[in-house]
C-alpha cells in the first residue's frame, strides 16, 4: 500500500530509480501520513530536513513534491 501510494504520486519515476536514502524517507513519511495521527506539516518538514542533510543535492525538493501530492489526495 505504501509503495503503491508513492509510485502513484511520482511522475516519470519509480522507487527502483531513486536513491536508497530518498526511497527510505518517502516510505517512512508515507507510512506516517497514512497510518499515524501526526500532522502532515510536521511529517513533511521533518522528512525534508532529513533529505537536505542525508540525500542528494535536490532530493528534498523531489520528496517535498511527492509528499505534497499524497497529502492533496
Amino acid at each position: 500500500e505504501i509503495q503503491k501510494t508513492i509510485e502513484e504520486n511520482m511522475t516519470g519515476w519509480t522507487l527502483d530509480r531513486i536513491g536508497n536514502v530518498e526511497r527510505t524517507l518517502l516510505k517512512f513519511a508515507t507510512y506516517e501520513l497514512l497510518k499515524e495521527d501526526v500532522g502532515y506539516e510536521i511529517v513533511i518538514n521533518e522528512i525534508v530536513e532529513l533529505a537536505k542533510k542525508y540525500g542528494e543535492e535536490k532530493s528534498h525538493e523531489f520528496i517535498n513534491g511527492v509528499l505534497a501530492k499524497i497529502v492533496n489526495k
